[in-house]
């Protein structure tokens, strides 16, 4: 008789595809908070308001990087994916119901997504 092995017991190739995952979703974070910071100008009021929760955000995922790599406890971590998410759901709240041209809109709307994505990932690997 076989036995069924169960699929959501974490492997370590599965730990490590996981891990893979998250840096992915991290520097895809990274890079758009910093094409936004590049693209978003500062003459209007929005804009600087984004650009203040752009930086804030660019502060979070780095603190976010350096939790991982220096192999901190998963409540560290879980908490630094907070931070993100937190500063990212403000940012699309702000951008969505204000001024901001579509593309804007588009791009921190993916951000927030993927801050979404970081945070599920987090837990999966805290779980």
């Amino acid at each position: 008789m076989l036995f069924a092995m169960n699929t959501f017991e974490p492997t370590p190739d599965r730990m490590a595809a996981r891990s893979g995952d998250l840096s992915k979703a991290i520097a895809d974070l990274d890079a758009i908070v910093a094409a936004l910071l590049t693209a978003v100008p500062q003459s209007k009021p929005w804009q600087r308001q984004l650009r203040t929760h752009l930086v804030q955000l660019e502060r979070e995922v780095q603190v976010l990087r350096m939790t991982l790599l220096m192999s901190r406890s998963d409540a560290e971590i879980a908490q630094a994916a907070a931070a993100a998410n937190h500063t990212l759901r403000a940012a699309n709240t702000y951008v969505a119901a204000g001024r901001a041209e579509i593309g804007t809109k588009a791009a921190v709307r993916l951000a927030f997504e993927l801050g979404e994505r970081i945070d599920r990932l987090v837990g999966a690997l805290a779980g």
